[in-house]
C-alpha cells in the first residue's frame, strides 16, 4: 500500500552556532568544521535529494563531535538515517538511530528519532513495534501539534492492521482539534486516513471524507498528498465504476511522477494494472516491471555505498589515531590503503555492472516473452470472442468473463514473480516463504539442509540469482511437470554453495519447461560465475544441480 504514514520533517532546524557544542567547548576549530560541514550537506546536497554526497557530509560532520551525548552528535546521526531510511535501507537506519540514542543524553530530538524508529518498523510491517515507538514519540513532544500529528500516525498504525474501530475512534476526535485548524496538510492527512478507516469498515461517510481531503490538497496543489487521496477512491471505486477507479489511479501516477517518487509509481500503477482494460494492461505492466527492476538496483547500490562511506570513515579515523605516534610510515600505509580501496571499487563496481546488464536484459527478456505468451495472446482472443459472439447469450458472457479473470490472475502472477527481494538479514525466512508457498494439497516441497548455508556471507547478486532460478523452476514444476514430490537440497562447502533441485514430474523430454526458460535460469547462474547442470539421463522426473561460488 501507498505511504500513508505521517513522516515527520525531522530535520529542518537551523543549527545556530553557540546554540550547542558538539565538543563540549564552543567556537573552537573543531565545532566550526562541524557545522560547516553539515551546512554542506543541509544545504548543498539534501536539498536537492543528492543523498549519497549529504550522507557523505553528515557522517564526516559525527566524526567530528568528541562529545557523543551531544545534540550535535545527535543531529548528524537523524540526517543520516534520514538519507538511509529514503532509500529503503531501513535496518541501516535503524542501526543509525540506535548508535545515536546508545549516547545522546538531551532530549531535543528524542520524539523524532522515535518516530523515525516506528516509520522504519511500519514500513517492515512490524506494527507493533511500530505503534511503540509511535507512543513513545507522542509522550516526548512538547508542542500540542506535534502531539496531534503523533496521534494521527497512531490511528495509522491500527487502520494498517485491520482494527478499523480502534483507528476511527482515536481519528475522529482529531478533526475538531483546534491545533490543526489552521494547518490544512496535516487535516487533510486525517481527513484521508479517517475517510480510509471508514470505507474500510463500510461506514457510509467513508467517501465524504476522502473526497474532503482531495479537495484540500488540490487546493493546496500538495501532489505529495493527493497520491494517498487517489489511491484510495480509486480502491473505493474498484468494484463499482472502474473507470473512475481507472481515473484515479492515474492521477495519483501524474503526481508521483511530478514528485519523482519511485514507490509510489508503482504502487500507481499496480492500481492500474487492476482497473484498466486489458489491451492496455500489457503497456502498464512493461512500465512497473521496468521501474521495479530499476528501483532495486539503485537501492541496493546505495546501501552498499553507505556500509563503505561508513567504512572508509572508521578506518581513516584509526589510522589517523596510529599516525601521531609514527607519521610519515602511517601516513604512507594510509594513502595506499585508500587508493587499493578506491581501485578495488572502481574494478568490482566495473565487473557488477557488467554481470546486472546481463541479468537485466535475460530479466527483460523474460519478462517480455511472458507478457506476448501470456497476455498478448489471452487479450487478443478475448478481444476476437467479444467481437464474434453475442455476448447478450449468458453462456458467451459467462465464457468472456472467464477469460478475462485468466489474465488478470496472471497478471497478478507475473508481478509477484518479479516483485524485490529482500537481501538481509531476512533472505532465508524470505526464501523459505517463496519455496513454501507452493506447497499444497497436491504438491509437497521439501527443503534439506537449508539453514546450512550462512547467507549473510553470500554477495547481494548471487543470493538474487539463487532466489529466481529457484522460483523459476517451481513455476515450471506447478505449471507443467505434473509431480507431487519436489526435494530441494542445500549443501556448503569450502568454495561452493550447491543446490540440488529434483522432482518426479514427467521428466525433461515431456515437460514443457522450454529451452529458452532453461537458458534464462542458466544464464542467472553464470552470471555470478556459477554452474547450472540438468540431467538429461534421468527417465522419470527432472533434476538440476546448481553451484555458485562463495
Amino acid at each position: 500500500m501507498i505511504r500513508k504514514k505521517v513522516c515527520f520533517p525531522i530535520l529542518i532546524f537551523i543549527i545556530l552556532v553557540g546554540l550547542f557544542s558538539c565538543t563540549g567547548k564552543k567556537n573552537n576549530q573543531e565545532f566550526n568544521d562541524y557545522t560547516h560541514l553539515i551546512n554542506k550537506g543541509d544545504t548543498a546536497f539534501y536539498k536537492k535529494k543528492q543523498l549519497d554526497s549529504a550522507y557523505f557530509y553528515y557522517n564526516q560532520a559525527k566524526d567530528k563531535c568528541i562529545d557523543k551525548s551531544s545534540e550535535g552528535y545527535m543531529y548528524a546521526m537523524l540526517q543520516m538515517a534520514t538519507v538511509q531510511q529514503y532509500v529503503g535501507d531501513l535496518y541501516g537506519a535503524e542501526e543509525t538511530i540506535a548508535e545515536g540514542l546508545a549516547h545522546y543524553k538531551g532530549r531535543t530530538y528524542l520524539p523524532y528519532s522515535y518516530n523515525m524508529l516506528a516509520v522504519s518498523y511500519d514500513k517492515q510491517k512490524n506494527f507493533e513495534s511500530a505503534l511503540y515507538y509511535y507512543e513513545k514519540a507522542l509522550l516526548s513532544f512538547t508542542d500540542s501539534l506535534s502531539k496531534v500529528i503523533a496521534k494521527n500516525n497512531i490511528g495509522l498504525i491500527h487502520l494498517e492492521k485491520g482494527q478499523y474501530a480502534k483507528a476511527i475512534q482515536i481519528l475522529k476526535p482529531l478533526i475538531k482539534n483546534p491545533f490543526l485548524q489552521n494547518n490544512k496538510i496535516e487535516i487533510a492527512r486525517v481527513y484521508d486516513n479517517l475517510g480510509y478507516a471508514q470505507f474500510k469498515a463500510k461506514h457510509s461517510d467513508g467517501y465524504v471524507n476522502l473526497v474532503t481531503s482531495l479537495k484540500i490538497r488540490d487546493s493546496l496543489k500538495d501532489d505529495f498528498g493527493k497520491i494517498p487521496s487517489n489511491i484510495h477512491l480509486s480502491e473505493y471505486f474498484k468494484e463499482t465504476d472502474k473507470a473512475v477507479a481507472q481515473k484515479h489511479a492515474m492521477k495519483a501516477l501524474i503526481s508521483a511522477k511530478k514528485i519523482n517518487s519511485p514507490d509510489d509509481e508503482l504502487e500507481a500503477l499496480r492500481w492500474l494494472i487492476e482497473n484498466s482494460e486489458p489491451n492496455i494492461v500489457k503497456q502498464y505492466s512493461a512500465e512497473f516491471f521496468r521501474l521495479n527492476d530499476s528501483l532495486s538496483l539503485a537501492r541496493s547500490s546505495a546501501k552498499n555505498q553507505f556500509a563503505k562511506i561508513k567504512y572508509d570513515s572508521t578506518t581513516a579515523f584509526k589510522n589517523l589515531e596510529i599516525q601521531k605516534g609514527q607519521k610519515q610510515l602511517y601516513f604512507i600505509l594510509f594513502l595506499s590503503a585508500v587508493l587499493l580501496s578506491i581501485l578495488s571499487y572502481f574494478l568490482i563496481r566495473s565487473r557488477n555492472k557488467n554481470k546486472l546488464k546481463t541479468i537485466s536484459y535475460t530479466t527483460e527478456t523474460r519478462i517480455s516473452k511472458k507478457l506476448h505468451d501470456e497476455l498478448a495472446n489471452d487479450v487478443y482472443n478475448a478481444m476476437t470472442f467479444a467481437e464474434t459472439q453475442n455476448l447478450q447469450l449468458p453462456d458467451k458472457k459467462e465464457t468472456l468473463i472467464d477469460n478475462l479473470d485468466k489474465i488478470y490472475s496472471r497478471t497478478r502472477n507475473i508481478s509477484k514473480e518479479n516483485s524485490s527481494i529482500n537481501t538481509d538479514a531476512k533472505f532465508e525466512n524470505d526464501l523459505k516463504e517463496m519455496i513454501s508457498g507452493y506447497s499444497n494439497s497436491k504438491v509437497n516441497v521439501i527443503t534439506k539442509n537449508l539453514n546450512a548455508i550462512i547467507w549473510s556471507k553470500i554477495a547481494i547478486e548471487k543470493k538474487i540469482a539463487v532466489y529466481r532460478v529457484l522460483q523459476e523452476l517451481l513455476v515450471n514444476m506447478k505449471k507443467h511437470s505434473e509431480a507431487n514430490l519436489v526435494m530441494l537440497s542445500f549443501e556448503s562447502t569450502p568454495k561452493f554453495v550447491e543446490i540440488q533441485y529434483t522432482d518426479n514430474g514427467k521428466g525433461i523430454d515431456n515437460n514443457q519447461f522450454s529451452k529458452k526458460g532453461l537458458q534464462n535460469a542458466e544464464n542467472r547462474i553464470l552470471a555470478v560465475k556459477g554452474t547450472f547442470i540438468f540431467d538429461n539421463q534421468t527417465h522419470k522426473g527432472f533434476k538440476v544441480t546448481i553451484q555458485i561460488p562463495k
